[in-house]
């Protein structure tokens, strides 16, 4: 039985996009009145100024959760959404986090549950990102590889064609490509034998083919100001603390290479923690425990899966969890 040391700070983990897919936390939504009043605050601010239902998009009825959700404009909010409803709801259960660390859009809601952004500040700009990167990027894909990032140094396909977008563990890294290459790249990985999965993202983030979207965002972003957080954020961006933030810091946040290992290793290098992932599919968990040195006093805990059981999780983290 999971059991939580009170020595050890609690991490609410983040994911970007990626990460989410049809129905995810339905049961959250049916179960759980605190999870659902956010997720319809968020619903009713995204119909005022996106002219659509987030919610509706969520849990399409002709829609399977092995459908790819992968429309950045539905996606974008709705990860939001679900990822600050999950926290809002893990904190109503009486577990409170030390630290937060986000990915990519996760570090948005990893700083907006922190309380340097406002909910609809914070949901408002996300959703308004989707628009500026269909205008100015090119088609791209974002690929996870279980390989290490020194996998692009084997191959002259991986080499011209592939940047690395993100460093996420020792074994597993995020490629990324655009459209008219990603016939060859998937087939230069199968020939690597190497495992891999595309994830439903339709631009190359984090790398050098959303550049020419810069100035669009940047400008999108003038009107964003940050607070200081009420508990310390980390960032996968930088790989470290957020100790100050502005729009070219928030532009660098899907810009620049994730870089989700270094900050993992130093939290653990600081003594380890019990990290929460709080994103629908539990991938981060899954990559924390990939990097988790056998001494380490640290824990990993999903609370969600595509494949359910997210309440009965939840039951049993909120038992484990010391008052």
């Amino acid at each position: 039985m999971l059991s939580l040391s009170p020595s050890l700070p609690t991490v609410f983990c983040f994911a970007g996009q990626g990460s989410q897919y049809y129905h995810m936390a339905a049961d959250l939504m049916q179960a759980h009145p605190v999870f659902k009043r956010w997720m319809d605050i968020g619903d009713r601010i995204i119909r005022d100024t996106q002219g659509f239902s987030p919610l509706e998009k969520i849990y399409a009825a002709d829609c399977k959760a092995s459908d790819p959700f992968d429309h950045l404009e539905h996606s974008h909010p709705a990860l939001f959404m679900t990822q600050f409803a999950t926290a809002k709801l893990v904190q109503h259960l009486g577990i409170k986090p030390d630290m937060l660390l986000g990915v990519s859009l996760g570090e948005f809601v990893a700083m907006s549950v922190a309380g340097m952004v406002p909910f609809e500040t914070a949901l408002k700009a996300i959703a308004s990102q989707p628009a500026i990167f269909r205008k100015s990027a090119p088609a791209g894909c974002l690929i996870a590889v279980l390989a290490s990032e020194d996998i692009c140094k084997t191959s002259p396909v991986l080499t011209s064609s592939t940047e690395v977008a993100g460093v996420t563990a020792r074994a597993h890294c995020v490629l990324a490509c655009l459209a008219n290459d990603k016939v060859e790249v998937l087939a230069e990985l199968r020939r690597l034998d190497v495992a891999f999965q595309v994830l439903p993202v339709p631009f190359a983030f984090h790398s050098t083919w959303i550049e020419n979207a810069k100035e669009d965002y940047l400008r999108a972003a003038r009107g964003l100001s940050f607070e200081t957080p009420f508990w310390p954020v980390w960032s996968a961006c930088s790989g470290q603390k957020v100790e100050d933030l502005d729009t070219v810091a928030a532009w660098q946040i899907v810009r620049n290479p994730m870089q989700l290992r270094q900050a993992f290793s130093r939290i653990e290098a600081d003594g380890g923690a019990h990290y929460v992932d709080l994103s629908p599919t539990g991938s981060l968990a899954a990559i924390q425990r990939q990097e988790l040195d056998k001494t380490s006093a640290s824990t990993v805990t999903n609370l969600m899966s595509p494949f359910g059981g997210n309440l009965q999780r939840l039951a049993e983290f909120c038992e484990a969890s010391p008052a």
